[in-house]
């Protein structure tokens, strides 16, 4: 990377609220879509998914997609943000939907693995399975 462009590091934290509503670009430099929620496990407290709405105009008949937030690029590019994703939107017609805001649904193993796995991340069990 160039000296205008940093990956994020343990220095840098990010507000859910300027997260929200932020545009994604793939890495051909294409928006593909707007980050609707940010999806947190209270247990870990980390952030386990982004929910991206992609297609549509203005917000309107735009479809709802959950990415796990390791599958983000962040950059700090001259102090803005940059959320990028290796994502073409013949992918992201593909990608695991996600209907409605019962996102308590993405939580079994059953539902979120197979969604790491549509975005090549790697799958880490829920916390009470991992602590077994």
């Amino acid at each position: 990377m160039n000296t205008a462009e940093t990956r994020t590091g343990a220095a840098t934290l990010l507000a859910a609220s300027e997260i929200k509503g932020t545009k994604v670009i793939n890495f051909q430099n294409q928006e593909i879509g707007d980050i609707d929620e940010v999806l947190i496990e209270p247990d870990m407290g980390q952030v386990r998914f982004a929910v991206l709405g992609v297609g549509g105009f203005l917000g309107l008949g735009s479809t709802k997609v959950a990415v796990p937030w390791q599958a983000f690029q962040i950059v700090n590019e001259r102090g803005r943000m940059k959320y990028l994703l290796d994502a073409t939107k013949e992918r992201l017609e593909k990608a695991p939907r996600v209907e409605g805001k019962n996102y308590d649904r993405l939580y079994p193993a059953e539902t979120a693995e197979p969604i790491f796995v549509f975005w090549d991340v790697e799958w880490v069990a829920e916390p009470e399975t991992a602590m077994r």
